[in-house]
């Protein structure tokens, strides 16, 4: 049987869809666009937010602390003589590594995670066009960069306030005393990657528990646990742990002091930690509804 068509009356060619050209739609920005976009977005909403208060003010209280030990009592930590610069660094590291540079990076991850959470912003952000991978790297790049320059600033005040003290008790003998750049740059390069797998755990807990009080939570309850833990024979395994065991990394050999130059075993493992969490975390995300 044959079939006649018939030509279309000027009415039903106006009322038929037209077809659609898919060569006319917009292509999906390329990955690095995609990143570029959602770390300036990121980046925006920083401003005037706690995480950014809380990354620039920090370092200054254990160094304020170790100040003012120094000023009030620093003749008697000094009465041995020797150069002032090795003691009163190491102080200072070793009050921040023990429990403020951990309990930082837990609030550093949940406050900038958080961010999202406040303005229930999660639903609306996954829906533009950038992918769940660009969102997952920009907010890390983030936390990364800022972890980053509190430990630069915790540094440059531990210098000043040595420099402070050379002005206000120059009996200490910190003008005449070489400071130890070299020390200090490795501690801040060691005591960075010790925090790296901490900061992956946190990060990826606060991502899949959109609460400020969970992450947190759980921060500060590993962070306690670990510090029960610290004469277990595998403590160094614990991510937790880390910044710990690298503020007590500094020896002091003949009134100097020296740091290896080279990772120790438990910063590899904060290293393992972060490439694993992270891995299993981005993973878990895409097969992730978003409600």
């Amino acid at each position: 049987m044959t079939t006649t068509s018939y030509p279309l009356s000027p009415m039903e060619a106006t009322l038929l869809p037209a077809p659609t050209d898919f060569t006319l739609l917009p292509a999906a920005p390329a990955p690095l666009t995609q990143l570029r976009r959602s770390l300036a977005a990121d980046t925006l909403k920083l401003k005037r937010t706690a995480a950014l208060r809380l990354t620039l003010l920090s370092g200054a209280f254990p160094v304020l602390i170790t100040f003012l030990i120094f000023f009030f009592k620093g003749d008697i930590i000094m009465k041995t003589g020797g150069s002032p610069w090795p003691r009163f660094i190491s102080t200072s590291w070793q009050t921040a590594g023990t429990l403020l540079l951990p309990l930082f990076v837990v609030l550093l991850t949940s406050l900038v995670v958080h961010i999202e959470t406040k303005a229930t912003a999660w639903k609306h952000l996954y829906a533009q066009p950038v992918g769940r991978g660009a969102v997952f790297v920009s907010k890390l790049l983030l936390i990364l960069a800022l972890n980053a320059v509190a430990l630069l600033l915790f540094a440059a005040l531990v210098l000043g306030a040595g420099l402070l003290l050379s002005v206000l008790r120059p009996k200490l003998g910190f003008v005449l005393a070489t400071i130890p750049f070299e020390t200090v740059v490795w501690m801040l390069l060691r005591t960075y990657v010790a925090t790296l797998g901490l900061l992956a755990v946190q990060y990826v807990v606060s991502l899949f528990w959109r609460s400020f009080v969970v992450p947190v939570g759980v921060g500060m309850g590993a962070v306690v646990a670990t510090i029960a833990l610290l004469s277990w024979e595998h403590a160094d395994k614990i991510p937790y742990a880390a910044p710990l065991g690298t503020a007590m990394a500094m020896k002091m050999e003949k009134a100097t002091l020296t740091v290896a130059h080279e990772l120790a075993k438990h910063e590899w493992y904060s290293l393992g930690w972060f490439a694993g969490v992270l891995v299993l975390g981005y993973v878990l995300l895409l097969r992730r509804n978003v409600s």
